[in-house]
């Protein structure tokens, strides 16, 4: 009998990286998705699964108020049932009140295939159910590292984690210069974007309501497009942190071995929250 899943999350692209990811690394496993908690509270309440991937941040219901009542179920106790919370909140604040909620794990956005099947398989592990993770042996996973895959101990404190390195690749094209679309202001807001495996500091040249297009030094880790992406943007004295997808990266020079990148990033975030936060700070621009 295969296990069963249930992923949650309001952005599709996220929903449709993790069914991938999974049915990859565990062709065997069972996979049904929700748009958000009151969903999500349906279909486990009409099936029994066996472990829970769930985004924090989502209207109607958040991942820690899911979290809450499954801990509340009969079914659902924490010695049962894993439940991974999947965000980019990654403070120790939020990490604790997700402890206290009954959280199995934790697993930082952006995050790879790899790390996404190393925290599936600690939380089997840890539940007894690896005879019903896969029929096939996963892919050969990489040593954990980074919040991505940081264990709760290390997230609060209790140890440090290890650099993950990125597979380089050859970078694109040079990208022709394109006139800014209708609702794009061109800007210069220095900030920090996170890929999967690093941290950059970067310059927001472009940015509208949908996207942000920024310089990075490419330090020998090229982004990979398709890949997710963390950027953090200020407004009112208060930083939010923004879930993207790589849409484009291009050398700025003429020369295959550039310094500096220009990565454009399309929106992944539905949340009405980070919605309003976007528009106000685009409107303050």
């Amino acid at each position: 009998m295969s296990l069963k899943i249930l992923v949650v999350d309001d952005a599709s692209f996220t929903r449709d990286l993790i069914r991938r990811s999974l049915r990859k690394q565990f062709p065997a496993v069972e996979i049904e998705e929700a748009v958000n908690g009151r969903k999500a509270q349906q279909l486990l309440t009409k099936t029994q699964f066996d472990m829970v991937l769930c985004d924090w941040e989502m209207p109607e219901m958040t991942g820690v108020e899911l979290l809450k009542w499954c801990r509340e179920q009969p079914k659902y106790k924490k010695e049962d049932v894993p439940f991974v919370m999947i965000t980019s909140r990654g403070d120790k604040s939020h990490v604790v009140e997700a402890v206290q909620s009954g959280v199995t794990d934790y697993l930082g956005k952006p995050f790879s295939s790899e790390q996404l099947a190393n925290k599936v398989i600690s939380a089997a592990k840890k539940h007894n159910l690896e005879g019903k993770l896969s029929a096939q042996k996963p892919r050969e996973s990489i040593s954990p590292g980074g919040v991505s895959t940081a264990s709760l101990d290390v997230l609060m404190g209790a140890g440090k984690s290890a650099s993950v390195q990125a597979t380089k690749f050859a970078p694109p094209e040079v990208a022709t210069t394109v006139a800014p679309e209708k609702g794009v202001k061109d800007v210069k807001v220095p900030t920090l974007v996170r890929f999967e495996s690093k941290q950059f500091r970067c310059m927001v040249i472009q940015f509208s309501k949908t996207e942000a297009t920024m310089f990075i030094k490419s330090d020998d880790v090229v982004p990979q497009v398709l890949g997710q992406a963390v950027l953090d943007l200020e407004f009112g004295g208060k930083i939010n942190r923004l879930n993207y997808y790589i849409q484009s990266v291009a050398t700025t020079e003429k020369k295959h071995d550039s310094t500096f990148l220009t990565v454009t990033l399309s929106l992944i975030d539905q949340d009405s929250e980070k919605e309003a936060f976007i528009k106000q700070l685009f409107d303050s621009l």
